[in-house]
């Protein structure tokens, strides 16, 4: 990957879904701002690239198989449309989880060498079930 030259946020999104598929956690901070604004549905959930390492590491542990389809993408230069379908079957060692299927939105942004924003827009119980442990499980470590 060339990081001497500005990418769209399109491009960025792909790269940091295609390491999401692998489970690639190192992979996918790298194509994150330290100081990532998430929110899902308007409502923050993620304001660091660590805590959006710990979500991912969540999902990778409630779903093994986590992947996410991307759909369609509008690329506006610093900013994309992404139409996704995330799935995954929960581990045998989680109880209470229901298989996560979602398609969903997001906005992104991006500053030429990573995503610095990210609005998903999701009707989801599962992935809020999904995000709530993330925040848990990052909140226990402090």
């Amino acid at each position: 990957m060339n990081t001497s030259k500005a990418r769209s946020a399109a491009q960025i999104y792909r790269d940091y879904n295609a390491a999401e598929n692998k489970h690639d956690l190192a992979g996918t901070t790298a194509l994150v701002a330290e100081d990532l604004y998430v929110e899902v549905n308007g409502v923050p959930q993620v304001s660091s690239g660590s805590d959006d390492e710990a979500a991912m590491a969540i999902l990778y542990e409630i779903y093994p198989d986590y992947r996410r389809e991307i759909k369609r993408i509008i690329d506006s230069g610093d900013e994309a449309a992404v139409i996704w379908r995330m799935q995954g079957t929960p581990s045998s060692k989680v109880h209470g989880i229901p298989p996560l299927d979602v398609e969903g939105v997001s906005v992104v942004t991006g500053n030429g060498l990573v995503l610095t924003k990210a609005s998903l827009y999701a009707d989801s119980s599962a992935l809020d079930q999904a995000l709530a442990r993330a925040k848990h499980a990052k909140q226990g470590e402090k």
